[in-house]
């Protein structure tokens, strides 16, 4: 029995002495990868039976028909952050357009709960973004 728990300690040791000379380094996510929860199409309803649609895909992000990627150039390249709860695209870029602040939460959308994307367009006004057209526009303003 002793000798066994030398083995097993003699086993610890030597484990732990590997780990510490080939310390594994953490994978640091892709700045222009988007996260899954932000994944879709989504519509706001602008009044006139017409809707705001945003669709985020892995590498893109396409609102009012123009698309942000990684690999254009200039003010449609995409970058993604994070800022606590919030995504933030292509804020930390100064040569490209802001588009703003966004994350998922859930919202009370005719009697059920219903997953939506929520955009912070400052001053406390967010826009929300339900994943089907619905002709109610369910954006809300927190200072009113």
């Amino acid at each position: 029995m002793k000798k066994l728990r030398l083995l097993v300690l003699a086993a610890l040791i030597v484990f732990g002495i590997s780990l510490s000379m080939n310390p594994v380094e953490a994978q640091a996510s892709s700045s222009t990868t988007t996260p899954k929860a932000l994944r879709g199409t989504w519509y706001e309803y602008k009044g006139d039976k017409k809707f705001n649609v945003i669709k985020i895909t892995t590498h893109s992000f396409t609102a009012n028909g123009k698309t942000y990627t990684p690999s254009k150039s200039g003010y449609r390249k995409l970058q993604v952050s994070k800022w606590g709860s919030w995504y933030s695209f292509n804020k930390t870029s100064s040569d490209s357009k802001d588009l703003g602040q966004y994350k998922t939460k859930k919202k009370l959308i005719g009697g059920s709960y219903k997953n939506v994307l929520v955009k912070y367009k400052g001053v406390g006004t967010y826009h929300v973004f339900p994943t089907n057209k619905y002709y109610r526009n369910y954006s809300y303003s927190v200072l009113d």
